[in-house]
């Protein structure tokens, strides 16, 4: 890990543009198979930490492999601008999002800000790296997603700060991610991570939001959400309600409107601290009586 760039400028920041670029420089147009090699040799090698929580994403090697070699790496040369573009406006943007977010929640979280081109594991990941907490920003699902303007990169990282401001009043740093893959969790955590979005931008900024009339269509098929949310959440597989490259019906991160509903109907008669301490059992528990109503 190359420690002399991690503690660089204002913000307690993770760059590895330099590194990318040298090795986009010395791979692109080369046989994807040796471009991924490439990306482990000549620029994952300087951030070993960075790769294990990426092997942990996908498991192990050769998943991450299949991955990169079928999504990412073939598309890389398209996405190099949008890359650029998002790289720029998160240096320009983050400390000042990081600053609401700590007025607006009130507390004193500094997290460790991560930019790096990787292997699809999503746009904004709320997580500990380096024994701290960390927002990882995976530029290659940024640009995948459009998600290189001002206004997005700023929604996204309001809303991974509401992750993190979630763990830590719930004392749970290490254990959240486990209670995430319980799908009635997730929705519970992604939910109120883009409530804390909405109060740190001042307004609803719904950076998930894909295509047009995004709102519209999640608010007229959300019966229909509720319903298959409950059936897929039997077989423990809610992916395409929160994963980039699926959708249900052709909308994606329906999760991400569902779980916001969710948590406007926990807040009506409850604090938002008192939202975030809910246990996991009662978190069972009301999930499930929200989607039946709403599925009825």
């Amino acid at each position: 890990m190359r420690v002399s760039r991690i503690f660089v400028e204002v913000l307690m920041i993770l760059d590895t543009m330099l590194d990318f670029l040298n090795y986009w420089k010395s791979y692109s147009g080369l046989d994807l198979e040796e471009m991924f090699d490439g990306w482990l040799r000549s620029y994952m090698i300087y951030y070993p930490e960075l790769l294990v929580k990426q092997l942990g994403c996908w498991e192990n090697l050769d998943k991450l492999r299949e991955v990169m070699i079928d999504r990412i790496l073939p598309k890389l040369d398209g996405w190099i601008h949008e890359i650029i573009e998002a790289w720029m406006n998160i240096r320009a943007n983050a400390e000042d999002v990081l600053s609401k977010a700590r007025t607006s929640l009130k507390n004193d979280l500094d997290p460790l800000i991560v930019l790096y081109v990787g292997s699809g594991c999503g746009a904004g990941w709320a997580t500990i790296m380096l024994n701290k907490p960390a927002i990882l920003l995976g530029l290659e699902s940024i640009a995948d997603l459009g998600w290189s303007s001002e206004e997005k990169l700023k929604g996204l990282i309001a809303h991974e700060f509401g992750h993190l401001y979630h763990m830590k009043l719930r004392g749970e740093w290490s254990r959240f991610e486990e209670l995430e893959k319980d799908p009635y969790f997730q929705l519970y955590s992604e939910g109120f991570a883009q409530y804390c979005e909405h109060l740190i931008m001042g307004y609803r900024s719904w950076h998930v939001a894909v295509g047009e009339n995004w709102i519209d269509k999640c608010s007229k098929k959300i019966g229909e959400l509720a319903s298959k949310y409950l059936d897929d959440s039997k077989r423990s597989d809610v992916k395409a309600f929160y994963g980039s490259w699926l959708d249900v019906w052709g909308i994606k991160h329906a999760g991400y409107f569902l779980g916001h509903e969710l948590i406007n109907e926990l807040m009506m008669d409850r604090s938002l601290e008192e939202v975030a301490l809910l246990s996991k059992e009662e978190v069972r528990e009301i999930v499930n009586d929200f989607l039946r109503n709403l599925s009825r």
